[in-house]
């Protein structure tokens, strides 16, 4: 093709590239304007009332990012909703139940705890708003105990949640009081003394497979299923549940005992699949309690998206998939974002970023085989001369290279760079939590495929167009199929991911036929 022919491509896809964006911008500008105009009032609120109908009163927390009530019955969260447009989720009670899905009492433990010695607060807890400060809200619940089982030597149990404004981690402190005259051993060496245990698991939308955590300090160790983490050296701190975009992290802040138990619900609809669910907890050593003596233990929960900033607050960050590439990438990300309040357009900008940034990467390796292709014909003679003595063929090759400043990996090191980059910028678009039900132009949600199908269609379309200018027969003949192949793996990818490959592509083609033409002006010196 002659070099007008290129230009006027060019031309044709920087014009496509800008109706793109210009199309974006004006679908996005309404709603980021709203987004800036609305003004949402901060809550962070606590209401001591009788919820449940049961003529005690429980605590209704609200804070800028979750709702959860604490119920008199167990003196444990009842409820834990997430709020906000794109985080909106029930974390408990578990959203399988409204499905018809029948739970057993055991599988379903919100945050609660247990003694060794059995169940605590069988007689209820009396709920008190204790502080209620501009960050910080304070709830205690106290267990009902009777004078009979004073005289039995029970334990007295006062439980505070202290919960934060604008964070999805809060704590929980039980304190348990030794009633008795005497010394106490609460639990032994092979039960422990304390359980804390949450329980159904993580039922999102949709219902994917979570894995399972080991917390360490400053570090997480992962595990696919419950056998692997009993096989597993027990030097834990806590444990958690993750799935794609959330989790739920029990920490006692020192050395515990996890543990994992896998269970199946059904459904009362035959039509409906079984899903599987898991229940985690983590058991502290036993220890002794003197007369009229009390002791204090403080989890750390959090129970929310894995959200990279949320997660550092707590020293967590590396609960999330998020290597060192991929943070930067992120923050770029976010910073477009805060410039247009469009997740879609915000990937659009950061792939442009991106791509720039490697274009000297791709100049260089098309310049370098472009030399390679230029001395091609010496290097044939070089072979034919000396086609029976390989090594003085291959000195000689070495010396037409350094007679030719010819680099033999100049064409392999660049791609091999740039590798790093976009497998890390493919994985921020993949994990972040921040595309989930978040609209772009058509598709209703970055985080799920695209509804219409026009993006893998689109894609698809682009390596078509890139095999029409092969002129090499034989290698269109092999590379025939790869546009349906490239459809079938591309139409269930998330839409947010099919943003960035569809834009990555244009972007990629232009550089390409920039990068081609200074190629041939390089053959025809």
């Amino acid at each position: 093709m002659n070099f007008a022919g290129k230009i006027n491509q060019m031309n044709f896809l920087s014009r496509l590239i800008c109706f793109f964006l210009f199309v974006t911008v004006v679908f996005s500008a309404v709603p980021a304007f709203a987004q800036q105009v609305a003004v949402v009032p901060e809550v962070f609120t606590c209401k001591v009332t009788d919820v449940d109908g049961d003529g005690f009163r429980d605590a209704t927390i609200e804070t800028d990012l979750v709702r959860a009530v604490i119920s008199s019955k167990t003196g444990a969260p009842s409820a834990y909703f997430l709020k906000g447009k794109t985080f909106e989720e029930n974390i408990y009670p578990p959203i399988l139940q409204d499905l018809g899905y029948q739970f057993t009492a055991e599988t379903l433990k919100p945050f609660i705890a247990e003694l060794a010695s059995g169940a605590i607060g069988l007689n209820g807890f009396s709920i008190e708003l204790e502080e209620n400060e501009k960050d910080r809200i304070v709830v205690r619940a106290t267990a009902n105990i009777g004078a009979e089982a004073i005289q039995s030597s029970a334990f007295g149990i006062v439980v505070r949640y202290t919960f934060i404004r604008s964070s999805y981690n809060f704590t929980v402190e039980y304190v348990i009081s030794n009633l008795a005259d005497h010394l106490v051993t609460v639990g032994s060496g092979e039960s422990g003394s304390f359980k804390y245990s949450f329980g159904p698991g993580l039922f999102m939308d949709p219902f994917g497979p979570s894995t399972i955590l080991g917390l360490k300090v400053g570090s997480v160790e992962n595990f696919s299923d419950s056998a692997a983490l009993a096989k597993a050296e027990q030097t834990f701190s806590g444990i958690g549940l993750k799935d794609q975009y959330f989790a739920i992290l029990l920490d006692a802040g020192a050395q515990a005992k996890i543990a994992s138990r896998d269970f199946e619900v059904s459904s009362t609809d035959a039509r409906k699949k079984p899903q599987s669910g898991r229940m985690i907890s983590l058991t502290l050593p036993s220890f002794n309690l003197g007369a009229k003596e009390s002791r204090s233990f403080v989890f750390n929960v959090y129970a929310g998206p894995i959200l990279l900033d949320q997660l550092q607050k707590i020293n967590r960050g590396t609960v999330s998939e998020y290597g060192f590439l991929s943070t930067i990438l992120l923050r770029i990300l976010q910073f477009f974002h805060g410039l247009f309040p469009n997740y879609g357009l915000a990937i659009i900008l950061l792939t442009l970023v991106v791509r720039i940034a490697l274009y000297p990467l791709t100049l260089k390796q098309t310049k370098s085989m472009a030399h390679m292709q230029k001395i091609q014909p010496k290097v044939q003679d070089l072979k034919d001369r000396y086609k029976d003595n390989p090594q003085k063929f291959n000195e000689e090759v070495l010396k037409l290279y350094q007679k030719h400043n010819v680099n033999p990996l100049g064409g392999c090191l660049p791609l091999l760079l740039q590798l790093p980059i976009l497998i890390a910028l493919y994985n921020t678009i993949r994990i972040a939590v921040e595309l989930r039900k978040t609209p772009f132009l058509w598709m209703a949600d970055l985080s799920k495929g695209d509804p219409l199908l026009i993006l893998p269609i689109a894609i698809a379309a682009l390596m078509y167009y890139q095999q029409g200018k092969m002129t090499d027969p034989q290698q269109q003949q092999m590379m025939a199929f790869m546009p349906m192949f490239m459809f079938v793996i591309t139409w269930s990818l998330p839409a947010g991911l099919l943003v960035y490959w569809f834009a990555s592509s244009v972007i990629g083609l232009l550089q390409q036929l920039q990068a081609n033409r200074i190629a041939a002006a390089i053959k025809e010196e």
